[in-house]
């Protein structure tokens, strides 16, 4: 795991960011592991947000890559709030930095900010990803992707490519 470049690994970031906003969501899917978790913790106060997504508020929380699977499907057939009409984004993704390497596991952060526009006029959130991400078949791909809104109240819905 400790082959991956500090380039590489800003290369996949930005790649899998460049997916949702083409809404190429197969390939997208194609980022995760089976057992992924893909999380927007819920801010508790002005300085701490939620630790333990399975007990506590979450802004998103899906657990498993059949649950993002799920949710593609949710937006693809207009089934989701958040997503119809579909808005057009762009995330502008800056600070990619490596925490920690492990023989299994990189864990990285950066920051993030996306701009949206759609039926809700325009829109700006940002904040940090927290990624732990691990090798499989000498590719990258993502672990858990964790999406902490510096927000803590948010105009409209969200869904994963807002996010």
């Amino acid at each position: 795991m400790n082959n991956f470049t500090l380039d590489q690994i800003s290369e996949f970031i930005y790649k899998e960011a460049e997916c949702l906003d083409e809404k190429s969501w197969t390939q997208w899917l194609d980022f995760y592991i089976d057992d992924c978790v893909f999380w927007a913790p819920a801010w508790i106060n002005e300085s701490t947000y939620t630790s333990n997504p399975e007990e506590e508020l979450n802004l998103l929380y899906l657990k498993g890559k059949q649950h993002l699977v799920d949710r593609i499907y949710r937006i693809e057939t207009g089934d989701s709030f958040a997503s119809v009409p579909m808005d057009r984004t762009t995330h502008l993704i800056t600070n990619i930095r490596v925490n920690a390497r492990s023989n299994q596991q990189i864990s990285v952060k950066s920051n993030w900010l996306v701009h949206s526009y759609g039926m809700r006029e325009s829109q700006n959130r940002g904040g940090f990803y927290e990624f732990q991400l691990v090798s499989v078949n000498d590719q990258i791909k993502i672990l858990q992707k964790k999406i902490i809104l510096i927000d803590d109240k948010l105009v409209g819905p969200i869904d994963i490519f807002h996010i």
